[in-house]
Protein backbone atom coordinates (compact mmCIF):
# COMPACT_ATOMS: atom_id res chain seq x y z
CA UNK A 1 0.00 0.00 0.00
CA UNK A 2 1.06 3.57 -0.67
CA UNK A 3 0.13 4.97 2.75
CA UNK A 4 -1.03 8.18 1.08
CA UNK A 5 -4.45 9.41 2.22
CA UNK A 6 -6.89 12.16 1.33
CA UNK A 7 -10.00 13.83 2.65
CA UNK A 8 -13.10 13.58 0.44
CA UNK A 9 -16.10 15.87 0.78
CA UNK A 10 -19.41 15.74 -1.06
CA UNK A 11 -21.11 19.14 -1.14
CA UNK A 12 -23.62 21.30 -2.96
CA UNK A 13 -24.68 24.94 -3.24
CA UNK A 14 -26.63 25.15 0.04
CA UNK A 15 -23.52 24.09 1.97
CA UNK A 16 -21.02 26.32 0.21
CA UNK A 17 -20.30 28.48 3.26
CA UNK A 18 -19.78 25.42 5.44
CA UNK A 19 -17.51 23.82 2.85
CA UNK A 20 -15.47 27.01 2.60
CA UNK A 21 -15.00 27.00 6.38
CA UNK A 22 -13.97 23.33 6.25
CA UNK A 23 -11.32 24.21 3.66
CA UNK A 24 -10.02 27.03 5.84
CA UNK A 25 -9.84 24.68 8.82
CA UNK A 26 -7.91 22.10 6.78
CA UNK A 27 -5.49 24.84 5.73
CA UNK A 28 -4.95 25.69 9.39
CA UNK A 29 -4.92 22.27 11.05
CA UNK A 30 -4.35 19.62 8.34
CA UNK A 31 -2.45 21.45 5.63
CA UNK A 32 -0.40 18.44 4.48
CA UNK A 33 -3.37 16.31 3.39
CA UNK A 34 -5.00 16.41 -0.06
CA UNK A 35 -8.67 17.38 -0.11
CA UNK A 36 -11.07 16.42 -2.91
CA UNK A 37 -14.48 18.11 -3.13
CA UNK A 38 -17.22 16.65 -5.33
CA UNK A 39 -20.19 18.87 -6.22
CA UNK A 40 -23.23 18.77 -8.46
CA UNK A 41 -22.19 19.57 -12.02
CA UNK A 42 -24.21 22.80 -12.05
CA UNK A 43 -22.49 23.95 -8.83
CA UNK A 44 -18.94 23.71 -10.20
CA UNK A 45 -18.65 27.43 -10.96
CA UNK A 46 -19.83 28.37 -7.46
CA UNK A 47 -17.21 26.12 -5.87
CA UNK A 48 -14.39 27.25 -8.18
CA UNK A 49 -12.89 29.53 -5.45
CA UNK A 50 -12.28 26.40 -3.35
CA UNK A 51 -10.13 24.86 -6.08
CA UNK A 52 -6.78 25.96 -4.67
CA UNK A 53 -3.70 24.51 -2.97
CA UNK A 54 -4.44 21.05 -1.60
CA UNK A 55 -8.17 21.42 -2.40
CA UNK A 56 -9.41 20.04 -5.74
CA UNK A 57 -13.01 20.45 -6.92
CA UNK A 58 -14.61 17.92 -9.26
CA UNK A 59 -18.04 17.40 -10.76
CA UNK A 60 -19.94 14.36 -9.53
CA UNK A 61 -20.53 13.65 -13.20
CA UNK A 62 -16.91 12.46 -13.38
CA UNK A 63 -18.02 9.37 -11.46
CA UNK A 64 -21.63 8.93 -12.53
CA UNK A 65 -22.67 6.80 -15.54
CA UNK A 66 -23.11 8.87 -18.72
CA UNK A 67 -26.71 7.79 -19.16
CA UNK A 68 -27.96 9.34 -15.91
CA UNK A 69 -29.73 12.65 -16.51
CA UNK A 70 -30.44 15.00 -13.60
CA UNK A 71 -33.89 16.56 -13.67
CA UNK A 72 -33.68 20.36 -13.19
CA UNK A 73 -36.70 20.45 -10.89
CA UNK A 74 -37.63 18.73 -7.64
CA UNK A 75 -40.29 16.06 -7.27
CA UNK A 76 -41.74 15.62 -3.77
CA UNK A 77 -38.86 17.67 -2.40
CA UNK A 78 -36.11 15.62 -4.07
CA UNK A 79 -33.88 16.01 -7.10
CA UNK A 80 -33.75 12.87 -9.23
CA UNK A 81 -31.48 11.41 -11.88
CA UNK A 82 -33.29 9.33 -14.47
CA UNK A 83 -32.31 6.83 -17.17
CA UNK A 84 -33.72 3.92 -19.17
CA UNK A 85 -31.75 1.49 -17.00
CA UNK A 86 -32.62 2.59 -13.48
CA UNK A 87 -35.40 3.59 -11.20
CA UNK A 88 -35.44 7.38 -10.51
CA UNK A 89 -32.32 7.93 -8.41
CA UNK A 90 -32.50 10.42 -5.56
CA UNK A 91 -29.70 12.94 -4.97
CA UNK A 92 -28.78 11.20 -1.71
CA UNK A 93 -28.14 7.91 -3.52
CA UNK A 94 -26.08 9.76 -6.14
CA UNK A 95 -23.89 11.17 -3.37
CA UNK A 96 -23.29 7.71 -1.91
CA UNK A 97 -22.34 6.26 -5.29
CA UNK A 98 -19.86 9.11 -5.75
CA UNK A 99 -18.25 8.35 -2.39
CA UNK A 100 -17.76 4.71 -3.31
CA UNK A 101 -16.46 5.56 -6.79
CA UNK A 102 -14.03 8.27 -5.73
CA UNK A 103 -10.89 6.23 -6.47
CA UNK A 104 -11.88 6.23 -10.15
CA UNK A 105 -11.12 9.96 -10.17
CA UNK A 106 -8.34 10.49 -7.63
CA UNK A 107 -6.41 7.41 -8.72
CA UNK A 108 -4.71 4.47 -7.06
CA UNK A 109 -1.88 6.49 -5.52
CA UNK A 110 -4.08 6.83 -2.43
CA UNK A 111 -4.24 4.07 0.15
CA UNK A 112 -7.40 5.42 1.79
CA UNK A 113 -9.77 8.37 1.98
CA UNK A 114 -11.55 9.93 4.94
CA UNK A 115 -15.12 10.94 4.06
CA UNK A 116 -15.80 14.19 5.88
CA UNK A 117 -19.06 16.14 5.49
CA UNK A 118 -18.94 19.77 4.40
CA UNK A 119 -20.63 20.76 7.69
CA UNK A 120 -17.54 19.54 9.53
CA UNK A 121 -14.73 21.78 10.75
CA UNK A 122 -11.29 21.01 12.17
CA UNK A 123 -10.56 22.72 15.48
CA UNK A 124 -7.30 21.08 16.54
CA UNK A 125 -4.06 20.04 14.76
CA UNK A 126 -4.40 16.80 12.80
CA UNK A 127 -1.88 14.13 11.88
CA UNK A 128 -2.87 10.98 10.00
CA UNK A 129 -1.21 8.88 12.70
CA UNK A 130 -4.11 9.92 14.93
CA UNK A 131 -6.41 7.84 12.72
CA UNK A 132 -4.02 5.03 11.84
CA UNK A 133 -2.47 2.34 14.02
CA UNK A 134 -0.10 -0.41 12.90
CA UNK A 135 -1.09 0.08 9.27
CA UNK A 136 -4.83 -0.04 10.03
CA UNK A 137 -7.32 2.82 9.77
CA UNK A 138 -10.05 3.68 12.22
CA UNK A 139 -13.62 2.42 11.82
CA UNK A 140 -16.47 3.64 14.00
CA UNK A 141 -18.77 0.90 15.33
CA UNK A 142 -21.23 1.03 18.24
CA UNK A 143 -24.31 -0.91 19.27
CA UNK A 144 -27.24 0.50 17.36
CA UNK A 145 -29.72 2.45 19.42
CA UNK A 146 -31.82 4.72 17.25
CA UNK A 147 -30.11 5.38 13.91
CA UNK A 148 -32.82 6.43 11.39
CA UNK A 149 -33.39 3.86 8.60
CA UNK A 150 -30.99 1.43 10.32
CA UNK A 151 -33.08 -1.64 9.41
CA UNK A 152 -33.30 -0.63 5.77
CA UNK A 153 -29.55 -0.06 5.57
CA UNK A 154 -28.84 -3.50 7.00
CA UNK A 155 -31.36 -5.27 4.76
CA UNK A 156 -29.96 -3.50 1.70
CA UNK A 157 -26.45 -4.69 2.60
CA UNK A 158 -27.77 -8.24 2.94
CA UNK A 159 -29.24 -8.06 -0.57
CA UNK A 160 -26.09 -6.58 -2.08
CA UNK A 161 -23.61 -8.93 -0.38
CA UNK A 162 -23.33 -12.72 0.19
CA UNK A 163 -23.48 -12.42 3.97
CA UNK A 164 -23.78 -15.65 5.93
CA UNK A 165 -24.80 -14.13 9.26
CA UNK A 166 -28.46 -13.77 10.19
CA UNK A 167 -30.24 -10.42 10.35
CA UNK A 168 -29.94 -10.07 14.12
CA UNK A 169 -26.16 -10.39 13.85
CA UNK A 170 -25.87 -8.00 10.92
CA UNK A 171 -28.15 -5.37 12.46
CA UNK A 172 -26.50 -5.25 15.88
CA UNK A 173 -24.00 -2.51 14.95
CA UNK A 174 -24.19 1.11 13.83
CA UNK A 175 -21.41 2.40 11.52
CA UNK A 176 -22.69 5.95 10.88
CA UNK A 177 -20.21 8.69 11.70
CA UNK A 178 -17.84 11.27 10.31
CA UNK A 179 -15.16 10.67 9.27
CA UNK A 180 -15.66 7.28 7.67
CA UNK A 181 -12.50 5.83 6.16
CA UNK A 182 -12.67 3.91 2.88
CA UNK A 183 -9.51 1.90 2.27
CA UNK A 184 -8.98 1.51 -1.48
CA UNK A 185 -8.26 -2.21 -1.29
CA UNK A 186 -11.44 -2.89 0.71
CA UNK A 187 -13.51 -0.60 -1.50
CA UNK A 188 -12.37 -2.35 -4.67
CA UNK A 189 -13.25 -5.75 -3.17
CA UNK A 190 -16.65 -4.46 -2.04
CA UNK A 191 -17.56 -3.05 -5.45
CA UNK A 192 -16.34 -6.20 -7.19
CA UNK A 193 -18.62 -8.25 -4.93
CA UNK A 194 -21.64 -6.03 -5.65
CA UNK A 195 -20.82 -6.22 -9.37
CA UNK A 196 -20.49 -10.02 -9.25
CA UNK A 197 -23.92 -10.44 -7.64
CA UNK A 198 -25.63 -7.88 -9.87
CA UNK A 199 -27.75 -9.04 -12.80
CA UNK A 200 -26.19 -6.30 -14.94
CA UNK A 201 -22.65 -6.99 -13.65
CA UNK A 202 -22.36 -3.27 -12.93
CA UNK A 203 -22.04 -2.01 -9.35
CA UNK A 204 -23.27 1.50 -10.17
CA UNK A 205 -26.42 0.14 -11.81
CA UNK A 206 -26.95 -2.16 -8.85
CA UNK A 207 -26.81 0.76 -6.41
CA UNK A 208 -28.86 3.07 -8.64
CA UNK A 209 -31.58 0.42 -8.54
CA UNK A 210 -31.43 0.10 -4.74
CA UNK A 211 -34.05 2.47 -3.35
CA UNK A 212 -32.39 3.00 0.01
CA UNK A 213 -28.97 1.96 1.28
CA UNK A 214 -26.06 3.45 3.21
CA UNK A 215 -22.57 3.52 1.76
CA UNK A 216 -21.16 3.65 5.30
CA UNK A 217 -23.18 0.67 6.52
CA UNK A 218 -22.48 -1.33 3.35
CA UNK A 219 -18.73 -0.70 3.59
CA UNK A 220 -18.74 -1.25 7.36
CA UNK A 221 -20.74 -4.48 7.26
CA UNK A 222 -18.64 -5.84 4.39
CA UNK A 223 -15.35 -5.02 6.10
CA UNK A 224 -16.57 -6.21 9.49
CA UNK A 225 -18.40 -9.40 8.51
CA UNK A 226 -16.65 -10.52 5.33
CA UNK A 227 -13.12 -9.11 5.58
CA UNK A 228 -12.87 -9.59 9.36
CA UNK A 229 -11.79 -5.95 9.86
CA UNK A 230 -8.97 -6.14 7.32
CA UNK A 231 -7.09 -2.80 7.20
CA UNK A 232 -9.18 -1.35 10.04
CA UNK A 233 -9.33 -1.07 13.82
CA UNK A 234 -12.46 -0.19 15.79
CA UNK A 235 -13.35 2.98 17.69
CA UNK A 236 -16.53 3.84 19.60
CA UNK A 237 -16.17 7.61 20.06
CA UNK A 238 -16.82 10.72 17.95
CA UNK A 239 -13.79 12.54 16.57
CA UNK A 240 -16.05 15.33 15.36
CA UNK A 241 -18.74 15.55 18.07
CA UNK A 242 -22.03 17.01 16.90
CA UNK A 243 -23.55 20.37 17.63
CA UNK A 244 -27.08 20.67 16.30
CA UNK A 245 -27.33 24.32 15.30
CA UNK A 246 -31.14 24.12 15.32
CA UNK A 247 -31.00 23.42 19.07
CA UNK A 248 -28.64 26.24 20.11
CA UNK A 249 -30.63 29.02 21.74
CA UNK A 250 -28.00 31.68 21.02
CA UNK A 251 -24.43 32.08 19.81
CA UNK A 252 -23.36 32.06 23.46
CA UNK A 253 -25.06 28.69 23.89
CA UNK A 254 -23.17 27.51 20.80
CA UNK A 255 -19.85 28.67 22.27
CA UNK A 256 -20.50 26.85 25.56
CA UNK A 257 -21.35 23.60 23.74
CA UNK A 258 -18.33 23.99 21.47
CA UNK A 259 -15.94 24.48 24.39
CA UNK A 260 -17.40 21.52 26.27
CA UNK A 261 -17.15 19.15 23.31
CA UNK A 262 -13.59 20.16 22.46
CA UNK A 263 -12.43 19.15 25.94
CA UNK A 264 -12.75 15.49 24.95
CA UNK A 265 -9.34 13.90 24.41
CA UNK A 266 -10.19 12.50 20.97
CA UNK A 267 -11.94 15.57 19.53
CA UNK A 268 -10.20 17.29 16.63
CA UNK A 269 -13.21 19.24 15.39
CA UNK A 270 -16.96 19.71 15.25
CA UNK A 271 -19.82 18.41 13.15
CA UNK A 272 -22.32 21.26 12.65
CA UNK A 273 -25.47 19.21 12.26
CA UNK A 274 -28.69 20.62 10.87
CA UNK A 275 -31.91 18.82 11.56
CA UNK A 276 -34.88 19.13 9.22
CA UNK A 277 -33.85 21.85 6.76
CA UNK A 278 -37.46 22.57 5.82
CA UNK A 279 -39.12 22.73 9.23
CA UNK A 280 -36.27 23.99 11.42
CA UNK A 281 -34.31 26.30 9.12
CA UNK A 282 -35.75 29.38 10.86
CA UNK A 283 -34.15 28.13 14.10
CA UNK A 284 -30.64 27.86 12.67
CA UNK A 285 -28.10 30.28 14.07
CA UNK A 286 -26.73 32.85 11.65
CA UNK A 287 -23.79 31.15 9.95
CA UNK A 288 -21.66 34.29 9.95
CA UNK A 289 -21.88 34.29 13.76
CA UNK A 290 -20.91 30.61 13.88
CA UNK A 291 -17.99 31.29 11.53
CA UNK A 292 -16.82 34.15 13.76
CA UNK A 293 -17.14 32.09 16.96
CA UNK A 294 -15.15 29.20 15.45
CA UNK A 295 -12.34 31.47 14.29
CA UNK A 296 -12.23 33.11 17.72
CA UNK A 297 -11.72 29.62 19.16
CA UNK A 298 -8.92 29.01 16.65
CA UNK A 299 -7.18 32.15 17.86
CA UNK A 300 -7.77 31.34 21.51
CA UNK A 301 -6.39 27.83 21.05
CA UNK A 302 -3.32 29.24 19.31
CA UNK A 303 -2.63 31.43 22.34
CA UNK A 304 -2.78 28.60 24.88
Amino acid sequence: MNNKVAIVTQSYKNDYKECKLLCESIDKFASEIDHFIFVNDEDLEMFAPLNYGKHKVYKKGEILPWYLVRLPWKIMGHHFHISFFTIPVREWIIQQICKLGVFEVIGDEYDAVFNIDSETVFMRPFNVDMWKKDGRYLMYRVKNMNEPSHDEYCRAAMKLLPLTQNYDDISYWNYMNTPVCFVRENTEKLLAEIKRRSITKNWKLALCNTYRFSEYYTYGIYTDRMLKMENHYLIDYHIFPQIDISECESIEDFKIKMTTLLHADNSVGLWLQKKDRKLLQSKYLNFEEIDKAIKEEWRRYGEI
